[in-house]
């Protein structure tokens, strides 16, 4: 039976002696320096045969032309390029390939392996193996990024040890070393962001958190948000500084510009959402202004928006504030009770005799915290009873509120309880933004309506602050609801109706001749580029975009000719599209954009506006904040950014 023999360049592991070894080393060196020999192994012989053919260098090398015609090379393993017209010969390449230390690593990679085994472990040696220092110290770097490993654990024993025993010549850095290097590569990733920024030809929408990290410093995070040029909604943290604790908006202000300076997006912003932890009302007033005063506007808006939970937040505050010595003496309670031996026996005594067995004993709160506050008052109205029953028990005990004060401690209660749970249940689509928002008006209006003078006083406060924020936020996250192809009008109109009552109609005309306002503008800036857009451009009167009035009876105009007709017109008119959970709406424009230019110029800003922080980067931020406590802040913003924009690659 005839055997078979193995293919050319197959080299049976099994088979393979330290001296084959040496022998195959020494046939590669010579297919490699020789560009004309021809190897095959056969049995263990060798021969070489010569013939004309295309040198192997040309493996390692991608060949092109330039612009002028000439002929380049360009190495595979660094992209450094040489003149390749045929008369140059390859010695160049040669030179290059024996001094190029990716391709040494990719040759030594391929070099023949012997096993070597002794009892229950298997050693593995590589002969002529390359290690590339720099690409071994960028992985570790890159790993602890990453996955947020502590900058010293290339100092950590058992780390060296796995290091050394994995590759002995592999050199460890220093953590002083690592740091540098990683804000090499911090800085190296933020220059490619910024030139990816000033690519993109949309407006980007910026969230910018504070909040307390201890008592002495507030923590600030901004991440942008948009929509590349793929129709993907993208977030990228862009700063994470740290204040002082008893920071002004001046400080926060100059936080805004220089970072807006440092990633030269000053012209490109649309919408900076805001959220302060704890609420700092006076602060987002200030801001405001001096937001207003020095940013450029675009498209002659600027939607400056405190972050709906913010709002929210304010509002619970000033339920609070309402009872601000009912809550001082229920602290007393509480500590009267924690205080007193005897005391908390009576009121012990008070629990068991009522239905308040298993229930949570009510605690004192962290002033500055309305969370605390707000549960520390939940708790207490619950123990009203027992309160009242160690008063009976106790003559020492003098601080319980009297009836009319808990009455009216459960009253307003009762008008914060609705506004408590939106702000632990932030609405994170525009749908659910706009039936949070109606809820929220709704009770303020019930409120309003109450027997109890002080009900009706701090709803009347409520709601005029809940007005100006709506005020602000309604026209961006509007225009977003319009440009979303499942809602249009419809989820606009109905919201309206249950915010606005009576008052509906000249609200919702306001918005559209507001809408009206934005898409002139958007039209504009299209017909300025030139001809090539132009020509896609509407150029119709933007007074074709009808009143709520003549939408809802139906008698505005059908015979004018479709091409003269508005874009923002066409788009309305056409029907709703019928989705379900699945419905794509950035999907939907990547498909249609084409069609209504400036509706989807549009539509490419506007549904990039977070409509909550609750979106943004603050949870996970927060948690590796953890993880790099001590840490210098340049460094800390380096690693938090970095494994941000690694993530999100």
């Amino acid at each position: 039976m005839a055997t078979s023999k193995p293919e050319p360049h197959h080299i049976h592991m099994k088979s393979l002696k330290p001296l084959d070894v040496q022998e195959q080393s020494a046939i590669a060196a010579l297919a490699l320096n020789d560009e004309n020999a021809s190897l095959t192994v056969d049995g263990g012989h060798r021969n070489t045969n010569k013939r004309k053919r295309k040198s192997r260098v040309w493996e390692n090398f991608d060949e092109h032309r330039g612009e002028n015609g000439e002929v380049w090379a360009t190495c595979k393993h660094c992209e450094k390029k040489y003149r390749a017209e045929s008369k140059r010969g390859t010695t160049n390449f040669h030179k290059h390939l024996r001094k190029c230390l990716p391709s040494r690593h990719d040759e030594a990679e391929q070099q023949p392996l012997i096993f070597e085994t002794g009892g229950s472990s298997t050693s593995v040696i590589q002969r002529n193996y390359v290690i590339n220092q720099e690409r071994s110290r960028l992985d570790i770097e890159t790993m602890i990024i990453n996955h947020g490993y502590p900058l010293d654990m290339v100092q950590h024993e058992f780390f060296e040890i796995f290091v050394k025993n994995l590759q002995p010549k592999f050199e460890l850095q220093s953590k002083v070393n690592v740091e540098a290097n990683v804000l090499a590569i911090f800085r190296k990733e933020k220059e490619k962001l910024i030139k990816y920024f000033e690519s993109l030809s949309c407006l980007l929408s910026l969230t910018l958190e504070l909040w307390s990290s201890n008592e002495k410093m507030m923590t600030c995070c901004m991440t942008v948000h948009f929509i590349d040029d793929g129709w993907q909604l993208k977030k990228k943290i862009l700063a994470f500084r740290n204040l002082q604790y008893n920071y002004d908006m001046g400080t926060v202000h100059e936080f805004i510009k220089s970072v807006l300076a440092e990633w030269r997006i000053n012209k490109k912003v649309h919408v900076i959402l805001l959220d302060i932890t704890p609420p700092k009302e006076h602060m987002i007033g200030e801001l405001r202004n001096k937001v207003f005063d020095k940013a450029p506007l675009i498209h002659g808006h600027l939607f400056y928006v405190s972050s709906y939970a913010q709002i929210l937040s304010l509002l619970v505050q000033d339920g609070l504030s309402e009872i601000r010595s009912l809550l001082y003496k229920i602290r007393e309670c509480i500590e009267y009770v924690n205080g007193s031996s005897l005391g908390k026996q009576w009121f012990h005594e008070a629990i068991n005799n009522g239905s308040l067995q298993g229930k949570e004993m009510p605690f004192q709160d962290v002033p500055a915290r309305l969370d605390t506050t707000f549960l520390m008052l939940e708790r207490s109205l619950e123990f009203r009873e027992a309160f009242n029953h160690l008063e009976q028990l106790d003559r020492d005990f003098k601080v319980n509120l009297s009836a009319e004060e808990w009455n009216k401690a459960t009253s307003i209660y009762e008008c914060l309880k609705e506004l408590h749970k939106s702000t632990s249940n932030f609405p994170t689509t525009l749908e659910g933004y706009f039936l949070s928002v109606r809820d929220v008006y709704k009770n303020l209006l019930k409120w309003k309506q109450s027997e109890q003078v002080y009900v009706r006083s701090i709803a009347n406060r409520m709601k005029g602050k809940f007005d100006e924020y709506w005020g602000e936020a309604s026209l961006a996250l509007g225009i977003s609801i319009v440009l979303n192809p499942s809602f249009k009008l419809k989820l606009v109109e109905n919201g309206y109706k249950k915010i606005y009552g009576i008052d509906a109609f000249l609200n919702l005309s306001e918005f559209l001749d507001d809408v009206k306002d934005v898409y002139d503008k958007y039209a504009k800036d299209l017909r300025d580029q030139g001809p090539s857009s132009s020509a896609m451009v509407d150029k119709s009167p933007s007074s074709d975009i009808i009143s709520f009035k003549e939408w809802q009876k139906g008698k505005y105009e059908r015979n004018m000719v479709h091409s003269q007709q508005n874009e923002l017109r066409q788009y309305i008119e056409q029907p709703k599209e019928k989705w379900g959970k699945d419905g794509n709406v950035l999907a939907w424009w990547q498909e249609n954009a084409q069609k209504f230019p400036i509706p989807g110029k549009m539509a490419r800003d506007f549904l990039a506006i977070p409509v909550s922080t609750a979106i943004s980067k603050s949870s996970e931020v927060m948690k590796m904040t953890s993880a790099h406590d001590g840490v210098h802040p340049e460094i800390a913003e380096a690693l938090i950014c970095g494994k941000d924009w690694l993530d999100s690659r």
